[in-house]
């Protein structure tokens, strides 16, 4: 890959933002269920997680650029040497289709509450079209990613104004919430936790590649912590939206599109159809990305693509918020441990000892 070394800090930061805030991010259920649900104790998580974007994401930007990294396989093994690196990397890849699984149930969730479908069907919709563009080698898909994201963060904040506006939060809902349980953990720090490792651990990738292409530290220090607010900003704005619907947005699988429809009919489509499309480029991208580390060839791509699809279809029908709770915390939990390598290698870094001696004659 030819790299410029000429990403100023806005673009690292769009980046950053860009690669976490996914489908998922958008429907709502993530945020509900890992912060929403400790009412006040939530908002501490929002500032934790957002520390903690910052720090992590600056980590792991400057070690990849100190270590002039070719991927993120160079990181994993500079910072948990070469066997555990090699099973962190294939978690990472196998993690792939965990949020394949999610991306599926997501789409089922969309068409059952926005377009009147089975979740099967727009579970299947989403899925073959996702098989197709991955072994027909179309990455132009991926990268509309990038254009779709501006359009879903726009319609983001415009649903979170208009719920804001109409109905705001009060101390009685973040009581209600209060009595309630997180299906993901009883403790608000340790939900906050998770998040931020596995969505770190499905961005470390992008990561790596960010530190080694951003112009100069100063850029990609500033890139860091402008991804990281701004992804602490977009956590809250949802968080607080959420609030406003409880406790009629509860029993939705995508609470965001519960109050797009309180806002108008016609915006609750448009905002579905962007999810849609979020939810599929998505998919396309975790897709690719397990097939292009497993497979050697296109026929092995084809029958790894298939293998994949159909797993993900029928783990999918056992519901999106299910999913999510399955899923995520289990790679939050591994990713944890992935942290924990970050911050050791910043100490050694620090007092300027080689991680890992043999590590240049293992790369």
């Amino acid at each position: 890959m030819k790299r410029t070394n000429r990403l100023t800090a806005l673009p690292i930061a769009a980046a950053f933002i860009g690669t976490v805030v996914g489908a998922g991010f958008a429907t709502g259920q993530e945020v509900l269920q890992f912060f929403t649900f400790f009412g006040w104790k939530g908002f501490l998580g929002i500032l934790l997680v957002t520390v903690l974007f910052c720090y992590f994401g600056l980590a792991i930007m400057k070690i990849s650029r100190d270590l002039k990294a070719e991927s993120h396989l160079d990181l994993v093994n500079y910072t948990l040497g070469f066997r555990l690196g090699t099973l962190m990397d294939w978690f990472i890849t196998f993690s792939f289709l965990g949020v394949l699984i999610v991306m599926a149930a997501g789409a089922g969730a969309v068409a059952e509450e926005q377009l009147n479908l089975t979740p099967f069907q727009g579970s299947l919709a989403v899925i073959v079209l996702t098989f197709l563009t991955v072994i027909m080698g179309v990455k132009t898909v991926i990268r509309a990613i990038a254009l779709v994201v501006p359009f879903l963060l726009l319609s983001l904040l415009g649903i979170t104004f208009f719920s804001l506006f109409t109905d705001p939060p009060s101390l009685q809902k973040i009581a209600f919430l209060e009595s309630l349980e997180s299906p993901v953990t009883a403790n608000w720090s340790l939900a906050g936790l998770l998040y931020v490792s596995y969505n770190i651990i499905l961005a470390v990738a992008i990561l790596a590649s960010l530190g080694v292409e951003a112009m100069d530290k100063k850029s990609l220090q500033l890139g860091g912590i402008l991804g990281g607010l701004g992804l602490g900003g977009g956590i809250l704005a949802i968080n607080l939206a959420v609030i406003s619907g409880i406790p009629e947005i509860l029993p939705f699988q995508v609470p965001m599109v519960f109050l797009a429809k309180k806002l108008n009919p016609l915006c609750a489509y448009i905002f579905g159809f962007i999810l849609l499309l979020e939810i599929y480029t998505t998919a396309v991208s975790v897709l690719y990305g397990f097939t292009a580390r497993v497979a050697l060839n296109n026929i092995q791509r084809f029958c790894w693509a298939g293998v994949a699809s159909v797993g993900a279809l029928i783990a999918a029908q056992l519901g999106f918020s299910k999913v999510i709770a399955a899923v995520y915390p289990l790679m939050g939990v591994v990713g944890l441990f992935f942290l924990l390598s970050i911050i050791v290698a910043q100490l050694r870094e620090r007092f300027r000892k080689p991680l890992f001696k043999n590590f240049n004659s293992v790369k």
